[in-house]
């Protein structure tokens, strides 16, 4: 079927706009944009004609950065992410012992930055809420959590604790405390049973329908190997309604012409031309691996074991040399300096190429750095939503704060930034993400923080749409509203152009389009 808008807000980019824009669900195309009078000439070629009484049409946006499966199943676990006082976390876990029927409690996605009071967070405050089932909460970073003595013992960890160092297994008089870093966090999660692939898909299609009423077809996914069999169960009931740039993990470099071959007989929704690794942790757990010490600290964050052991360096120079996208997490202004130079290596020692290497979040870049970003073509990948809690975060625990989320200027010299929001980590809204971005106002800082760093709506936008296209290889297809481009379309309630920034984070949509189709 083919469709127009007509007497609308049509977004062509930057500060231009159009009257209508037409369409058609068998090619998933767009075959036409134009004022009103040149949509009268064409409306006879349309068998659907909606007057969208000027509401505003952009591009579908697209998630730069989400763990869409796992942020779909965390969806259904234990929430504390509003836990404020040590009554929430233990009404919260009280709860959701009593709702669910799993032998295990998990979930959490907590942040110290909302605590309006001391919580102990330890396996003793844990125990005291909960010692007959093994609860294991994580940050909202996904980097660190706590468990208690329960999940502890079931784990395993108890007897493998020199395989952790201090910094990963948390000790007190030599005994674990329940708080857990990285490796040590992802082996007490790993050791959780799974629910069914009939159970998991459920939960992924439900998050499918919270991505359209968003405005979301698109996404850069940061897939796990165990992840594909729910994408196979998707296109087999042909449900898979998102395009998925799939990041798989540099270890799998070696299967990912496999798994190429296997979904492009099934599916053109889902591609593999990327891989991602982690350079470094995060910053509330204060492992993010950056120049200076942190604050009343002898230590100024960590590399992962994977890049101190040197198999980092020598995948990354055969997974660029074979030709694929990398896409590697660095938090901190040093894991970014050292991500630079890994580029300046690679240029000079690969075949030259157009290689788009993406560093995912970008959360501190050091003023030197902010050129080579730019003249590397290297893509800043970053989450603006970031800031509820970094803000504080970094306000308290680095000396020089001033260089939080600074991408601003990385847009100001016409570098790439596109923008995700690392779902679950928060939010799925890209709203929020466009709030945060413009505002900075966040957790402690209500008239913003490091407001020089504010983004224009254009700017976010774009970041969003056809910055998010580029940064997946498929400028030419999709992200923006002309002619030939692929037909994903959100049409919204609210003309974000006129309103607030205030008032961004609420907006809702109206109709979500995929390849022409309506999907909300």
């Amino acid at each position: 079927m083919k469709t127009l808008f007509i007497n609308s807000k049509v977004w062509t980019g930057k500060e231009s706009f159009t009257d209508a824009v037409g369409f058609d669900s068998e090619t998933g195309k767009i075959l036409f944009t134009g004022n009103a009078s040149e949509a009268e000439k064409v409306k006879k070629d349309y068998s659907e004609v909606i007057d969208l009484n000027k509401k505003l049409v952009i591009p579908a946006f697209t998630d730069g950065h989400c763990h869409f499966i796992e942020g779909a199943l965390v969806n259904s676990q234990l929430n504390l992410r509003n836990a404020k006082t040590k009554k929430d976390f233990i009404d919260g876990i009280g709860k959701h012992k009593t709702n669910n029927k799993n032998s295990w409690i998990y979930g959490g996605y907590f942040s110290e930055a909302g605590f309006k009071e001391n919580i102990p967070l330890s396996k003793v405050f844990l125990d005291e809420i909960c010692n007959d089932q093994p609860v294991i909460i994580s940050r909202f970073d996904l980097h660190s959590a706590f468990a208690n003595s329960k999940a502890l013992e079931v784990s395993g960890i108890l007897s493998r604790q020199n395989e952790f160092t201090p910094e990963e297994l948390v000790m007190g008089n030599n005994i674990p405390t329940g708080e857990l870093k990285e490796r040590a966090s992802d082996f007490i999660l790993d050791s959780i049973p799974q629910e069914s692939l009939s159970e998991r898909t459920e939960i992924v299609l439900k998050q499918i329908s919270i991505l359209h009423s968003l405005g979301i077809t698109s996404i850069s996914d940061i897939t796990l190997k165990e992840d594909l069999e729910i994408y196979h169960e998707l296109i087999r009931r042909n449900k898979l309604l998102l395009n998925v740039d799939s990041r798989l993990p540099f270890t799998e470099y070696k299967n990912i012409e496999k798994y190429r071959n296997e979904f492009s007989n099934l599916s053109d929704k889902i591609k593999f031309n990327s891989l991602k690794a982690f350079y470094d942790g995060s910053l509330s757990s204060k492992t993010a691996y950056m120049h200076s010490f942190y604050k009343d600290q002898n230590h100024n964050g960590i590399r992962t074991e994977y890049v101190n052991s040197g198999e980092f360096l020598k995948d990354a120079f055969e997974i660029d040399k074979a030709g694929y996208q990398m896409s590697v997490h660095a938090i901190g202004d040093k894991a970014v300096t050292e991500l630079l130079d890994l580029n300046d290596e690679l240029i000079k020692t690969n075949p030259k190429r157009d290689r788009r290497f993406r560093v995912e979040h970008a959360q501190h870049i050091q003023n030197k750095d902010l050129q080579r970003f730019k003249d590397l073509n290297v893509i800043a990948s970053v989450q603006p939503s970031h800031l509820f809690s970094d803000a504080k975060t970094s306000s308290e625990i680095l000396s020089d704060f001033s260089t939080e989320h600074n991408y601003k200027k990385l847009f100001d010299i016409g570098a790439r930034v596109c923008f995700g929001t690392d779902f679950p980590v928060v939010g799925e809204s890209p709203f929020e993400t466009i709030h945060f971005a413009m505002t900075r106002k966040s957790e402690g800082f209500q008239d913003g923080f490091l407001n020089d760093l504010r983004i224009s709506l254009t700017n976010c936008l774009e970041a969003y749409t056809s910055e998010n296209a580029y940064a997946t290889y498929d400028e030419s297809g999709r992200g923006k509203i002309k002619p030939g481009m692929c037909a994903d379309l959100a049409v919204l309630e609210n003309d974000l152009f006129k309103i607030d920034p205030d008032e961004i984070k609420d907006a809702k949509v109206n109709m979500t389009y995929f390849q022409g189709k309506r999907v909300y």
